[in-house]
């Protein structure tokens, strides 16, 4: 595997200086909600993930490497993961024929990987 970034198109959110606030895990749906000091807030929700994590911005040294410089502040797709590769394998292969994305929402001080048969939903709150 080899993971490749593509921008998620959400070019009317304005991602800079976004900081992880909240993480609202319920079943079935997870919440992210974002902020900064200058653009109010952005919720990110995901219905029907199968996977998530966080990891903190400065832990993932490695994935920057990997990247070259293109993994800045915002969501994106990642195409042939690693992640989702371990999930298939995890679940012996079940979702293969569904529309599972790797999502990944890098924030100032976080990163959080959603694996999710949905797209998410962005709205500013």
């Amino acid at each position: 595997m080899n993971n490749k970034l593509v921008a998620y198109p959400f070019e009317s959110y304005p991602y800079k200086g976004f900081m992880l606030d909240k993480l609202m895990y319920l079943p079935s749906v997870l919440e992210l909600f974002l902020s900064n000091d200058n653009e109010g807030g952005i919720k990110i929700s995901f219905n029907g993930f199968y996977s998530f994590r966080v990891i903190d911005e400065s832990d993932v040294i490695k994935m920057q490497d990997e990247f070259d410089g293109e993994m800045i502040l915002g969501i994106y797709n990642l195409v042939d993961s690693e992640y989702l590769e371990w999930f298939h394998e995890q679940s012996v292969g079940i979702h293969l024929d569904g529309n599972i994305t790797h999502y990944m929402v890098v924030t100032v001080n976080d990163v959080i990987e959603i694996i999710s048969c949905e797209k998410p939903v962005i709205s500013m709150i």
